[in-house]
């Protein structure tokens, strides 16, 4: 054997035994390996959808005298939404409130109050005060939301572009003689 061939044999070997070893390191050790949630980024919404949003808002709201239990439940969904529609993590509860720690850190508190609350509502066991509470809560990180960069322009909103008008020369004919 030539001394590449058992350059590539001792490598591939190497390459082997270090797969071979990676797994249980792994395993070991799962919270190292794990990916870390440093800074989420938002995808991004144009003004009118962000207005849309906030209509549905005062919608819920208007309707929370009549049905506190009832609005309180639809803004929790508004706002698990609106926090989808801005490409926040859907994997998991905790993971979405560590998103929302980490782009709104003074209001990381709401999402949680707004969906122990709803809890509540559903169940039937949530009194009009605490509701209160965090609908207002859940208003102040809607807005958060809604008002975060990045933004794209809205369709309407661009203006078009209006180009004078130009003078295109008649088209002169050829004539062909016979």
């Amino acid at each position: 054997m030539s001394i590449s061939a058992l350059a590539i044999l001792g490598v591939a070997a190497v390459m082997i035994l270090a797969l071979a070893m990676a797994r249980p390191v792994r395993r070991a050790h799962p919270g190292r390996f794990r990916r870390r949630l440093v800074a989420p980024r938002l995808k991004p919404m144009s003004r009118s959808e962000a207005e849309q949003y906030l209509a549905q808002w005062a919608e819920i709201s208007g309707q929370f005298v009549e049905s506190p239990g009832g609005a309180t439940i639809r803004a929790h969904e508004l706002l698990e939404t609106v926090a989808t529609a801005r490409g926040l993590p859907t994997a998991s509860h905790e993971l979405r409130t560590r998103a929302l720690g980490a782009l709104f850190p003074g209001h990381a508190e709401a999402a949680d109050r707004l969906r122990a609350a709803s809890g509540q509502a559903a169940a039937g066991n949530a009194d009009v005060e605490s509701l209160r509470q965090a609908m207002l809560a859940g208003r102040a990180l809607l807005t958060e939301l809604l008002a975060a960069a990045p933004r794209v322009p809205d369709i309407a909103s661009v203006p078009q572009r209006r180009f004078p008008a130009r003078r295109v020369p008649p088209q002169r004919s050829a004539t062909l003689h016979p």
